[in-house]
C-alpha cells in the first residue's frame, strides 16, 4: 500500500515538538509562568511567556538534524522554519495551559517511572549525566519535561485523538477508490548459496567454480540446502540457510532474477554466474500477481486514514484554543 509522508511529517513537526520541548516553566502543570517573561520570550500566550531559550534549543536541534542528513538550509528556509517552530511552541503552551485548567497533573510516581525508563536507555548513570551536560539540561528540567509530556499525552489521547476513528465504511470506500494501491506483483521467495569472486584471480575463480559444482552435486544427491548454505555461502544469508525472502522483478541482478523466476517452487538451479560470483538458487515459495483483499489490508487502511483524521482533529483542537487565547508574537 502506498502512503504519503504529509501526515507523519505534521505529527512529527507539531506533536513531537510538544512532546520533546525541554527547559521551560515552573513545577506546576503549565510550562510557562509570568516569571518566564524575563527570559526574553518569543511570544506571550494568555499572559505567559514562551521563553526564547526554549525556542533556540529547539531550533538548533532541528538545524542539526538537517545538517546530519546533509541538507543545507538557506536564510529564507530558516525563516520559514522559525515561523513554524514559533507556531508549534505556542500550540504546546496552549495545550499545557488547557491541561492546567482541567486540573491534569501527573503524580510523582508517574514522573519517576518515566525518568527511570529514560535512565535505563543509558549504559550507566555517568553516561546519563554526561548526556544532560551535553544538552545543557538539568535533572529538574528533564523531570518538568516528563510531567509536561504526560499532560499533553493524556489530553491528546483521551480527548482529541480518541475521537478520531475510522469506520469500516470509510476504509472500504478508500479500498474501492484506490485499487492500484493494493496490487501485488509476482514475487518469489528464494534461497541461494554464493561463492564470491569479485576481485578474485583466475585461479581463485577456477577454484570457486570447482567448489560450487561440488556443492551442486551434493544437492542433486539429496544434500540439505540450508545446511550447505550455512557451511559454504559467503554472504550474510548464510546464517539463515541462504534465505533471501520474497522479492519481485527488478530487485536482483538480471542473471539471478532470470534463474529465480524460471524455477518452480522446490526446484534448484544449476550454477548461476553474476557480477558477485557463483550462485545456486532454490525457490521456496511464490506469490502470483494479484490484488490484496479488503480484509488483508483493512488494518493498514484504517491506520493510514486514522492519521489523517487525527491530524484534522489535532488542528481543530489547537484552532479552538487559539480562538479563545490572547497571543502576542514577539520574535
Amino acid at each position: 500500500m502506498r502512503t504519503t509522508t504529509r501526515i507523519t511529517l505534521f505529527l512529527s513537526a507539531a506533536v513531537l515538538v510538544l512532546f520533546t520541548a525541554c527547559g521551560s516553566g515552573d513545577t506546576q502543570a503549565s510550562s510557562a509562568s509570568a516569571a518566564d517573561a524575563t527570559d526574553d520570550p518569543i511570544a506571550i500566550v494568555n499572559g505567559r511567556g514562551v521563553p526564547r531559550s526554549l525556542f533556540e534549543r529547539q531550533l538548533q536541534q532541528q538545524l542539526q538534524m538537517y545538517q546530519a542528513q546533509g541538507m543545507e538550509i538557506n536564510a529564507e528556509q530558516q525563516g520559514i522554519l522559525e515561523e513554524q517552530l514559533v507556531d508549534q511552541l505556542i500550540a504546546r503552551e496552549l495545550v499545557l495551559q488547557d491541561g492546567a485548567a482541567r486540573g491534569i497533573a501527573p503524580t510523582d510516581e508517574e514522573v519517576q517511572a518515566e525518568l527511570d525508563a529514560i535512565r535505563g536507555q543509558f549504559p550507566s548513570e555517568e553516561a546519563f549525566q554526561d548526556a544532560l551536560a551535553q544538552q545543557n539540561l538539568t535533572l529538574e528540567e528533564i523531570e518538568r519535561n516528563i510531567a509536561e509530556q504526560i499532560i499533553i499525552e493524556e489530553i491528546l489521547e483521551s480527548d482529541v485523538l480518541a475521537e478520531a476513528r475510522v469506520d469500516e465504511a470509510a476504509a472500504r470506500e478508500f479500498y474501492e477508490d484506490n485499487p492500484s494501491f493494493f496490487e501485488t506483483p509476482d514475487q518469489v521467495r528464494a534461497s541461494h548459496i554464493l561463492l564470491l569472486t569479485q576481485g578474485a584471480t583466475e585461479d581463485e575463480r577456477a577454484e570457486a567454480r570447482e567448489t560450487i559444482e561440488t556443492i551442486l552435486s551434493e544437492l542433486q544427491d539429496g544434500g540439505d540446502f540450508e545446511a550447505l548454505a550455512r557451511e559454504y555461502s559467503e554472504d550474510g544469508t548464510a546464517e539463515r540457510g541462504g534465505d533471501l525472502g520474497f522479492f519481485g522483478r527488478g530487485q536482483m541482478v538480471p542473471e539471478f532474477e532470470q534463474a529465480a523466476f524460471d524455477l518452480s517452487v522446490g526446484e534448484t538451479s544449476g550454477v548461476v554466474e553474476t557480477q558477485f560470483g557463483f550462485h545456486i538458487v532454490r525457490v521456496t515459495d511464490r506469490m502470483e500477481a494479484g490484488t490484496q483483499s479488503f480484509d488483508e489490508v483493512r488494518g493498514q487502511i484504517e491506520q493510514f486514514l486514522g492519521q489523517e483524521v487525527q491530524q484534522d482533529a489535532f488542528e481543530s483542537y489547537i484552532e479552538r484554543l487559539r480562538e479563545d487565547a490572547e497571543i502576542e508574537i514577539l520574535l
